[in-house]
Order: C-alpha cells, then sequence, then structure tokens
C-alpha cells in the first residue's frame, strides 16, 4: 500500500510539474519569443500550434510577415533544454528585421531604407502591400486606430523593436486575448495583461530573450505605440504618407502576381 501511494504521488508531482512547466513555457517564453521576433508571425488558428504542450515543448508555426497570402511558413516548436534554458525556432534577418531594428533605434538605417516614396509609386495599383509605420510621435492605440483602423501588429517600445499583435485563438497565449477585443485598445492592453502576468522569478527565462521585467513594465504602463505594420492596395497607403502624424513609410514587401 505504501509503494502504491509513493508512485500515485510521485506521479501526481511529476503531472503537475510538467503542467505548470508548460504554463510557464507559454506564458513566458512563447510571448518573449513572439514579442521579439516581430519580423515574423505566429500562426496561432495552426492545428500544430493550438494548445497543446507535451513533455515541455511548444509546437509552433511561424513564417514572415508579409504582403503575401501564401507567404512560407513553418513548423518548430519553443522547448526547454535540459539545463533549464529554452529552445526556439532560429530565424534569420530580412528586410522587415532592417525596418524594424531602424524604426525603434535599436539599430543604425539600413541601405535601401532611406528613400521610401519612389518604392511605393512603383507598386502596381491593384497590388497588395505591407508595410511599417514609423509614427512621427507615439500615440495611444486609440488614437492609432483613428488614423488606420486596422493595425495588424504594433511597436510597443522607444528603443527596441518589440512588436505586439493579436493571435487567432484566444488562449494561445496563455491568458484570454479575446475580452479585450471590444476594447478601444485591444493591443496594449493585451500587452500590458501579459506583463502583469509577469513574476521576478521569470527574469531569467526573459533575460534569454534580452528582455527585462522593468523595462516591460514602464512600457506596458505607458501604453504608447511607435509604429505600426499595414497591408493594403498602395492607394490607402500612399494617402496615410501625407499625414502629418506618420514620420516614414517602410515598404516591406507587395504580393506581385504571379506569371
Amino acid at each position: 500500500m505504501t509503494l502504491v501511494l509513493a508512485i500515485v504521488v510521485s506521479a501526481c508531482t511529476t503531472d503537475s510539474a510538467t503542467a505548470l512547466s508548460c504554463a510557464r513555457l507559454r506564458m513566458v517564453a512563447l510571448n518573449s519569443f513572439a514579442i521579439t521576433h516581430g519580423d515574423y508571425e505566429l500562426n496561432s488558428g495552426a492545428a500544430t500550434a493550438g494548445t497543446a504542450c507535451e513533455d515541455g515543448a511548444l509546437p509552433i508555426e511561424l513564417g514572415p510577415r508579409s504582403a503575401m497570402t501564401d507567404a512560407p511558413r513553418w513548423s518548430g516548436e519553443i522547448r526547454w533544454g535540459n539545463a533549464g534554458e529554452v529552445l526556439a525556432p532560429e530565424t534569420l534577418p530580412w528586410r522587415l528585421t532592417s525596418i524594424l531594428g531602424a524604426a525603434s533605434g535599436a539599430t543604425s538605417a539600413s541601405d535601401g531604407l532611406d528613400d521610401q516614396g519612389p518604392l511605393l509609386e512603383a507598386i502596381p495599383a491593384n497590388t497588395p502591400v505591407q508595410v511599417f509605420v514609423l509614427l512621427a510621435e507615439p500615440l495611444r492605440e486609440k488614437e492609432v486606430r483613428a488614423l488606420w483602423p486596422t493595425p495588424r501588429s504594433v511597436l510597443v517600445a522607444p528603443d527596441q523593436p518589440l512588436i505586439w499583435d493579436a493571435p487567432i485563438l484566444c488562449n494561445y497565449r496563455g491568458f484570454d486575448t479575446c475580452e479585450f477585443t471590444a476594447h478601444p485598445e485591444p493591443l496594449t492592453t493585451q500587452f500590458r495583461k501579459w506583463v502583469s502576468l509577469l513574476q521576478e522569478n521569470d527574469e531569467h527565462l526573459l533575460g534569454q530573450f534580452h528582455l527585462e521585467l522593468k523595462s516591460l513594465r514602464t512600457y506596458a504602463r505607458d501604453g504608447l505605440i511607435y509604429g505600426f505594420t499595414a497591408r493594403n492596395l498602395p492607394g490607402p497607403i500612399r494617402r496615410l504618407t501625407r499625414d502629418s502624424r506618420i514620420r516614414t513609410v517602410y515598404v516591406v514587401d507587395a504580393d506581385l502576381p504571379r506569371l
């Protein structure tokens, strides 16, 4: 009887530890990966990237944040390493990586990012274009939505390329993001909620993504947006460039027709 009880207790303890590990992997690591890799987007609606987390591994599907409706995507996972570190997919830098670095001031302006006007003018009128919009001054989200009603993702830090976007599945980020959909500032409210759920003992895990809890709390408290991504036809985007609240509209790519 004692042996059986010991086995049951051990099994319950292991299951509880796994559940806790999966919860923190999703809450801290998944969100940290997403917010520091804004040049890519997680497909939170993918069947392989639902709510499953087994053996300390969380499956994800990701691809470039592109104008293309059929942009390439691939599967990967975020998981615990043997030493308790987080192992996440490696991503290669591309044009949006440079844009976000320059827009946030984290890196110096890169070649090809100086004169966006001619590039935007050259895109055919019926061709969807993906852009990153850098604001002249940071705005509240309701002000951003008055300027552009459907920002796909937002830059939430003044000196780091930290991007928050809304997942498709309500609980993909480890908390219910859908409860904020009717809020006038849903994206920044989601970001603030995530930061409020972080704990002091998450510092080491955050550090693996070059994040600091103190800085995140400041960004969340300020609730400001410094830029946003948008996808539309060139006409509406060109009109956006003439607004005095816009500093620069960076062209990421266009969904050119296939021959």
